[in-house]
């Protein structure tokens, strides 16, 4: 005799969502009209199709069957009660090919039923040889991040760290089309490519890849899949999150490049300020000749000369400000005071470009441990940065959170310009990177030095929208 056709079930429908997930077979979930609310990874495995082929589809998809769940039910039943034996549907799966396996349907009693339709013999057997165990613990119980793609670019296996690093969920990643996963993003600057099939291998290849919560460093190997005439018939890709090691990596390389120019700018920053000394002095003394003479034209000329002397003084103190570690003199200082000094400067600049500026947390900021004049010189470098990138419009927004689970808070500053691409994002705190025509290089280096001086740190990131700088510091 065999098992009961159905069976009862008690419970929320979260509850039974958890159930079904666990399952080793093919398990859907629908709802009293005929529709999908849910499904498993084993059905989608043996099916080949995707969760979002399937969810709020009529479950004539998988079933070909035109009544009701409660039609097809009591149908099922009797014809169990009729034979004695397990009762056979047919079920077609994402190519259309049709075939047969015994059913379970359970129901869940409520005022709007939920009926469980459980294949309860198919499975996809990944347990019979060592190779498909080894798939298996890659998929599941590593750190390596694995993506399997059919000759037809959809992804029929991802690994947990994969899709971690997709920020997805695997449900919803398995027998998707990579175009579909990455939609929105350029194919050169995707983690899976399509040319993978077309024979591209990667061997130990240093890439990055930021999803909407995090940046990663990786290392990747990648290949075809061929099968016994030759045919390419996949590939994968395979990589490991070096992030760790590479950001240990990049602040040793940072570190080596300030002490190498903190010893040139020792040796000669005395050397040039001495001859601008004297060059400035003589400017003023023929600007004021040129000023009682009434010559025009000359005077012009020598206060031209005279900001150029200051600009170059002032590049020379940033220069200064990377050398050696300064003697930092903490204290607490409270930023309401800081952002009430600088703001009608960062709103003066905001308002010659159209910019609103925008500042929820004005009176909110907690004391902090720093120096207040070179906080204030970090706050309206970021600011006029942010000001600059968005060109004649858009906005400035100054905000504030707490690290719940550290002594740091984070100065928010966003805007709305461009952003920063992801090919450059690693490269624009060094020191005499720019991407501005008469830019230095040399303002967020500096902010960077004297945040770290203090014991903070200072984060970018950016989504192609718009760009955010965390300024992370000590608070009480």
């Amino acid at each position: 005799m065999s098992a009961p056709f159905s069976l009862h079930l008690v419970g929320s429908s979260g509850r039974l969502q958890r159930f079904m997930h666990q399952l080793p077979t093919a398990v859907l979930l629908v709802n009293q009209s005929g529709s999908i609310v849910e499904v498993n990874e084993q059905l989608l495995r043996v099916t080949g199709y995707s969760r979002d082929q399937l969810i709020k589809q009529p479950i004539s998809t998988i079933l070909p069957y035109q009544g009701s769940m409660e039609q097809l039910y009591e149908e099922l039943l009797q014809r169990e009660e009729e034979s004695g034996a397990n009762v056979e549907v047919e079920w077609r799966d994402h190519q259309g090919k049709s075939r047969k396996t015994p059913v379970m349907i359970l129901v869940q009693q409520a005022e709007n039923p939920l009926y469980l339709v459980h294949f309860y013999q198919l499975a996809k057997e990944t347990d019979q040889v060592l190779s498909q165990r080894l798939l298996t613990k890659l998929t599941y119980d590593t750190s390596l991040g694995l993506f399997i793609l059919d000759e037809h670019s959809r992804i029929i296996e991802a690994s947990q760290t994969a899709c971690k690093l997709l920020g997805m969920e695997r449900l919803n990643v398995i027998n998707k089309h990579v175009d579909h996963v990455f939609s929105g993003i350029p194919e050169p600057h995707r983690l899976i490519k399509k040319e993978l099939l077309e024979g591209v291998k990667l061997q130990n290849v240093a890439t990055s890849w930021t999803n909407d919560n995090q940046r990663f460093e990786l290392i990747v190997d990648a290949n075809t899949l061929q099968d016994e005439s030759g045919k390419t018939v996949g590939a994968f890709i395979l990589f490991k999150d070096i992030t760790n090691l590479r950001s240990f990596e990049q602040k040793i390389e940072r570190n080596e490049r300030l002490a190498m120019i903190g010893q040139i700018a020792a040796g000669t920053a005395h050397e040039i300020r001495n001859p601008l000394t004297s060059i400035k002095g003589f400017l003023q003394m023929f600007l004021k000749s040129f000023t009682d003479s009434g010559m025009d034209r000359e005077k012009t000329y020598t206060e031209i000369m005279l900001t150029e002397i200051n600009r170059i003084n002032s590049l020379v103190s940033e220069f200064l400000l990377l050398s050696k570690p300064r003697d930092i003199q903490y204290a607490m200082v409270d930023l309401n005071t800081v952002f009430e000094e600088i703001m009608p400067i960062v709103e003066s600049q905001a308002i010659l470009y159209g910019i609103d500026v925008r500042f929820p947390s004005r009176g909110k900021l907690p004391m902090v441990v720093g120096d207040t004049e070179l906080l204030k010189q970090v706050f309206i470098n970021i600011c006029k940065n942010g000001i600059e990138a968005m060109g004649e419009q858009g906005t400035l927004q100054i905000s504030h959170h707490l690290d719940q689970d550290g002594d740091k808070m984070s100065i928010d500053i966003h805007d709305t310009g461009p952003g920063v691409p992801l090919y450059i994002i690693d490269k624009i705190f060094d020191p005499f990177f720019t991407t501005k025509e008469e830019g230095t290089g040399l303002g967020l280096s500096v902010c960077q030095k004297i945040i770290h001086d203090i014991g903070g740190q200072i984060r970018v990131s950016s989504k192609g929208y718009g760009t955010t700088f965390h300024i992370m510091l000590p608070y009480l």
